[in-house]
């Protein structure tokens, strides 16, 4: 029997080994995490080990004790329930009990801080790149032991206005994290579309003029006194400052604000040969990024100017969210079109080529974003939402603001 009981504890010890090892399974992963929540001493023995409080069992003597896990697997295995099941226990002295609360809300504080804090990053970093001219607003939050939740706006710049777009809601349950956007009309409203400029295949005026003329019509139909949104693209990448070099030509810098930007990141052309040559990608597709929204610390920045620094806070965004890839890849299945964000083939390819700017979301007085259809290296243009005017305010050439 103790033989028995022995090899049975071995075997025990194994499973944990190879979780923390992380050679097991989502499914391993899983049903380990059930044998923990009912087990207070296997509980225990997990605990003791991802501290490195004991070292585990193996056949082989020379093997060494398995390698520190990442932050964020430490706090799925809390997340587990180590602390139910202490808490529970109904042969607590009073005093024990009161130590025992005090614990759990300190613990609760710290891990579930850390929780909210990937959860909210995550999210919102995963709409400002996968959703051309949206970003993110108020938001509301509900953080517990076991759970954490966060509910956002979604938001369209329209003029100097920020419209409601929905909400995206994220929930993080143990080890389960899932997500969700909630448009207003039902439906993510794909308006706003970018031509990706192979390499070797320039397009001539006339072959994408179906891509712009539309756009330009209608712009020209609309009254003075309205305030449009317009995506653009062009035949070629281009740096940040060569982007505001080029658009100065045709409007002032206090007539128009670019929202959006979109750009190369490396994994454009492969969907456009999965999707037999169309060169157009929408929301979903398409990836980039909303300047205002990048954190920049706590020194101002100056308005249309420091590339380099806005492309260093781009990129240190995107090299966090390749170090959170569970995290990343579950809340951004439900924003991107097809498959996982592929965040650090991303990332490697930006951070070795450069932030190359290939298309951008644009909004203004309408007659002033008209101007653009005189620049010929446009080859596509596609008219947004459009409202009343809302265009009074200061000039904004030269100010600085900071995050």
């Amino acid at each position: 029997m103790e033989q028995m009981e022995n090899k049975d504890k071995n075997s025990r010890d194994q499973k944990l080994l190879a979780y923390l090892r992380g050679e097991m399974t989502e499914g391993e992963e899983q049903r380990l995490g059930e044998e923990v929540i009912r087990d207070e001493e296997y509980a225990q023995r997990l605990e003791r080990l991802l501290l490195g409080e004991e070292q585990g069992t193996s056949s082989d003597p020379g093997k060494e004790a398995p390698a520190a896990l990442t932050e964020e697997k430490q706090r799925a295995i809390i997340r587990r329930g180590k602390w139910r099941m202490r808490l529970s226990n109904s042969a607590f002295t009073m005093g024990l009990a009161f130590f025992a609360g005090v614990l759990l809300f300190v613990v609760n504080g710290w891990f579930g801080s850390l929780m909210h804090d990937d959860l909210f990053r995550v999210a919102k970093d995963m709409v400002n790149f996968t959703q051309p001219g949206v970003s993110v607003g108020s938001s509301g939050s509900e953080v517990g032991l076991f759970y954490g939740k966060i509910r956002m706006e979604l938001c369209e710049r329209i003029g100097s206005e920020d419209k409601n777009a929905g909400t995206f809601e994220s929930t993080n349950f143990l080890w389960k994290t899932s997500a969700k956007p909630e448009w207003t009309n039902g439906i993510r409203e794909q308006k706003l579309f970018f031509n990706y400029p192979i390499t070797g295949q320039k397009l001539m005026p006339a072959d994408s003029e179906h891509l712009r003329k539309p756009a330009w019509t209608t712009m020209e139909k609309l009254p003075e006194g309205t305030v449009s949104q317009l995506a653009i693209s062009f035949d070629h990448l281009l740096s940040y400052e060569e982007y505001y070099a080029l658009i100065s030509r045709y409007v002032s810098n206090d007539a128009f604000e670019t929202v959006w930007f979109a750009v190369d990141s490396g994994q454009e052309q492969a969907r456009i040969e999965a999707d037999e040559g169309v060169r157009l990608l929408g929301a979903g597709d398409v990836w980039g990024f909303a300047e205002r929204e990048l954190n920049y610390g706590n020194a101002p920045i100056q308005v249309n100017g420091e590339g380099p620094r806005r492309a260093a806070a781009y990129l240190s965004e995107m090299k966090y969210l390749s170090e959170q890839e569970r995290l990343t890849n579950e809340i951004g299945s439900s924003l991107v079109s097809r498959g996982k964000p592929q965040i650090a083939e991303r990332y490697q390819y930006m951070q070795k080529n450069g932030v190359r700017i290939y298309g951008a979301v644009l909004t203004g007085p309408t007659k002033e974003l008209l101007k653009l259809q005189q620049e010929k290296s446009i080859t596509a243009a596609f008219l947004g939402k459009v409202d009343w005017w809302n265009w009074d305010r200061p000039a904004a050439s030269g100010a600085y603001y900071s995050w």
